[in-house]
Parts: structure tokens; sequence; C-alpha cells
């Protein structure tokens, strides 16, 4: 028995060992590729260490975890393959798959491009960088596909001798490459975060805790008649689908604002706010999925 026990430990040991070899190589690639992708510049998370709120140590502890206790959905780079079958010919063929939404997971073109002009907006404990990101990572699942934009609007404007207040060039600057590089995108997404206290940012509904929802148009833009058009129906399919989590829509322009938000490029450019500054990444997450449900219906129509 003891010899048993002994064959049962060292083989668990070696199952271990292998998995930390393949997590740090997996570990080094997704470093240097995330580095690159963003062009930042030396030392730049030191620099601005509310970009991204990355957090190495809390990473690696949840990828060990996740290897460990559940290495085949880890090992799976597309989960959708975890429900591969074989045909007559003994070939892998992807079974096709539908959600709740019914909306198959087929590849496609990218249409809709999520990123955030206030990169550095913070809840509790979260940030609208990790809800866009996590917003873009829900649309994709379900074949719609998505760009999110992860290039640093702090460095555009340290580059640029900018002030925080020309935050919109550096993110037209970045939304001006994407739609050069993907001609295919239509539908645009800057997810923000309000300042207002948790009395006004917060909905409670159905006993389950909302971050109100905001959009915004700009007055400034010549066409905004067809952003505010379509802002309203946007708004109106969010309203539709939790009662209470939309504050509506807010126009603003002229001296003291931008006026312009980007949407003179498209008129499916939307400003969203998401919650205030006290919401929790609870609220926000919950809120999310109910705006990532609404875009999925407000694309269907449209396509």
């Amino acid at each position: 028995m003891k010899k048993f026990k002994s064959k049962k430990i060292k083989k668990k040991k070696r199952y271990i060992k292998y998995v930390f070899i393949f997590f740090f190589f997996f570990s080094y690639v997704f470093i240097l590729k995330y580095s690159s992708s963003n062009k930042l510049k030396n030392n730049i998370l030191k620099k601005d260490e509310r970009y991204i709120n990355f957090d190495i140590k809390n990473y690696i502890k949840k990828k060990a975890s996740n290897m460990i206790n559940n290495p085949v959905n880890f090992m799976n780079v597309d989960i959708k393959n975890a429900n591969l079958k074989t045909d007559d010919n003994n070939q892998i063929t992807e079974q096709k798959v539908t959600n709740t939404l019914n909306v198959k997971q087929e590849k496609m073109d990218p249409i809709i491009y999520i990123y955030n002009t206030h990169q550095t907006e913070e809840y509790d404990n979260y940030s609208v960088f990790d809800a866009a990101n996590a917003l873009t990572n829900k649309l994709n699942d379900v074949g719609l596909t998505s760009i999110f934009e992860e290039s640093s609007i702090k460095v555009f404007l340290e580059n640029n001798n900018y002030k925080y207040y020309k935050s919109y060039a550096a993110s037209r600057n970045y939304m001006n490459t994407a739609i050069s590089n993907n001609p295919t995108l239509k539908y645009f997404f800057d997810i923000h975060r309000d300042s207002v206290g948790r009395n006004i940012s917060t909905a409670s509904i159905n006993g389950k805790s909302y971050a109100k929802v905001l959009l915004v148009v700009g007055t400034d833009n010549p066409g905004n008649v067809n952003n505010l058009k379509n802002a309203n129906r946007l708004n109106d399919i969010i309203s539709s689908k939790a009662p209470g989590i939309s504050r509506g829509i807010a126009s603003h322009g002229g001296k003291g604002y931008n006026g312009v938000y980007n949407q003179d490029l498209s008129e499916n450019v939307f400003l969203i706010e998401v919650g205030g500054k006290d919401n929790t990444k609870e609220e926000v997450e919950n809120t999310i999925n109910v705006i990532y449900e609404s875009i999925v219906e407000y694309v269907r129509g449209i396509i």
C-alpha cells in the first residue's frame, strides 16, 4: 500500500512540474505579446499604473489555480472546441453552437470596435478598461467579432504634448487606424463611467444591483440627428431588458464640452456612461451583461 501511494505522489509531482513549466512559457509569451502590441515605452506600467491595473501576482495565482483544478478548459484556447466530435473520415469537426440569443459562433470579419477614451476611470476595485474588455469577450463569444482597443491613451497624449482634455484626439487616432485596418467595422462603443454619486448611479432591479447607464450625444457634430436616433433605439432596447437601468440620453455641446465625441465618424458611435465612481465590480458586470445583450439585438436588427 505504501509503495502504491509513493508512485501516485511522484506522478502528481511530475504533473505539477509540467504544468508550471507550461505556465511559465505561456506567461512569458503573453507578457511579450502584450508589451509589443501596445507599443508601450520602457517602464510604462510604472508610469501609468492605473492604465491597465495589471496585477501580475493575482494573475499568476488565478491561472495556476485554473490549470491545476481545470486543466482541460485552460489548455483549450477556444472553449468551443470542448464540443468537438469526429466525422466518418475520423476528421475533427466543430459542432455548430448557438447561445441563448441564437447567434451562431462563426468567425466573421470584425464589425464592432470597443474602446475607452478615458482609460483610467475607475470604480470600486474595477475600471472602465476591465468593463470594456469584458464586453468585447462576450460579443466575440457569440460570433459578433469585436476589436478591443488596448493602446495607451496616456502614451499618445505624452508623445504629442497633449493635455488630458485632448483624450478624444487620442481615441480618434486609434479609431481611425482601426477603421483603416478593418473596413468592415460598423459599430463603435466608447465605455466611460460618470463621476456622480452612488444614489444616482445605482439601480436595484428584481433584487439585483446594477450600475445605471447614460448615453451621451454630442450636439457639435453636424450629423448628430442620426446619432441621437440610434442612441434612442439602443436606449430603448437596454430599458426593455432592465427597466430602470437607464438614466436616459444626455446631449452635450458648446463651451466646456467636447461636443463631438468622435460621433462624426459614424452614426453608430455610442458614448456609454456605465455607473459612477462608487459602483462595485459586480454591479458594473451585471450592467455589462445587459449592454451586451442589447448590442446583439441592435446589431442583429440592422444586419
